[in-house]
């Protein structure tokens, strides 16, 4: 199989819908497959003969071959790879895939061929952010879903949080009418660990290690569902195979830029940043909050605050409000300098959780 090795790609893709014309299938075996004809008047207007996943092995969920059209149409995911499912379908797992294809003895796939003459109807494209270097997605999980929660800007998109006992993420779903816009991004060990999984990780030679070096990804995930959407996003001029697979450009960093705005500066996600909500209430947020935007606008101004807060306040209230005292507030004084400090080293984009992401996806290559 030949790729320009001078392209790098960063296309990875997991469930997939792909059609391959006769010309590029060397032979088919129907005999284990159930023929749907379907006849009108005398006339054969549908010939299919398919079969589902729940005959089939782990990574394929469907073939069918429609004699009409002279095509094979394949839904996949890249569980079909086994032991290299992390790395999804791209330009090296190329020839695992059809390879793995073939060996169901349904259809003997020309790799060549597919590559030049196959298409693919949708795919998932994906990246597998390792999150180690920042958290222990044990311990921070749940933080890092609020994190996510309140990053979205873009008022385009809803955000729809799930959690379950194996299956704990978010979904950004964009309420456009055209093509569908949706990034999910969710936790990798926890979604194998399902019972949907179970025969998937049977097919691994060592499960325990493969599900141990998932504990700190955290998988995103694109949706692309119509040829348009493929060219699109993918900047390429066909949905072919091969383009696809080796000029194609994965969306999903755009998209979670489109969801996020970095350009916008997040408020509320500073003030989230901020708090811990198992050490503050709410009703000490809104007064430090308070506070903290009253230092701003007097630009840090020791003077002009001291001033104001005795204006407000009698010789005694003063010193609790400037200096701090027992069960006191946090007080103005201390607070200036703390703010100033933080003011001047605060990243003006977004938070780092979600540029790190953002920088793991665009950093993301198949060598």
């Amino acid at each position: 199989m030949y790729f320009n090795k001078n392209h790098e790609t960063i296309m990875r893709i997991d469930s997939n819908s792909m059609q391959i014309p006769f010309e590029a299938i060397n032979h088919i075996d129907t005999s284990h497959l159930t023929h749907k004809p379907q006849v009108k008047n005398g006339q054969t207007i549908q010939d299919l003969y398919s079969i589902t996943s729940k005959e089939l092995p782990v990574g394929v969920s469907g073939i069918t071959i429609d004699n009409m059209r002279q095509c094979a149409k394949i839904n996949t995911s890249a569980k079909i790879l086994g032991e290299n499912y992390l790395d999804g379908i791209n330009k090296n797992t190329y020839n695992q895939f059809i390879d793995s294809i073939n060996q169901l003895g349904i259809v003997e796939l020309d790799k060549n061929k597919v590559f030049e003459q196959g298409i693919f109807h949708n795919i998932d494209t994906t990246n597998n952010v390792d999150m180690s270097s920042l958290y222990d997605l044990d311990k921070d999980w749940t933080n890092i879903l609020g994190y996510l929660e309140v990053a979205k800007l873009n008022n385009k998109f809803d955000v729809d949080p799930y959690q379950t006992k194996y299956n704990q993420g978010i979904v950004y779903k964009g309420n456009q009418k055209t093509d569908k816009n949706r990034l999910t991004m969710y936790r990798k060990y926890l979604d194998l660990k399902k019972a949907d999984n179970k025969h998937f990780l049977k097919s691994i030679s060592n499960p325990i290690a493969f599900l141990n070096s998932t504990k700190n990804i955290l998988r995103v995930e694109g949706n692309h569902t119509s040829h348009r959407a493929i060219k699109t996003r993918m900047k390429i001029e066909t949905i072919r195979v091969g383009d696809v697979l080796t000029n194609g450009t994965n969306y999903n960093p755009y998209m979670l830029d489109k969801i996020t705005q970095p350009h916008r500066q997040n408020q509320l996600l500073m003030v989230f940043n901020d708090y811990n909500p198992n050490e503050h209430q709410i009703q000490d947020v809104i007064q430090l909050e308070g506070i903290k935007n009253i230092i701003r606008m007097a630009n840090y101004c020791e003077h002009t605050l001291k001033q104001f807060v005795k204006m407000y306040t009698t010789d005694s209230m003063f010193r609790w409000w400037w200096y701090g005292g027992k069960k006191s507030v946090t007080p103005f004084r201390p607070l200036i300098d703390e703010l100033k400090k933080k003011d001047a080293n605060k990243d003006p984009q977004i938070n780092q959780v979600i540029e790190y992401i953002r920088k793991s996806m665009i950093n993301d290559k198949v060598a």
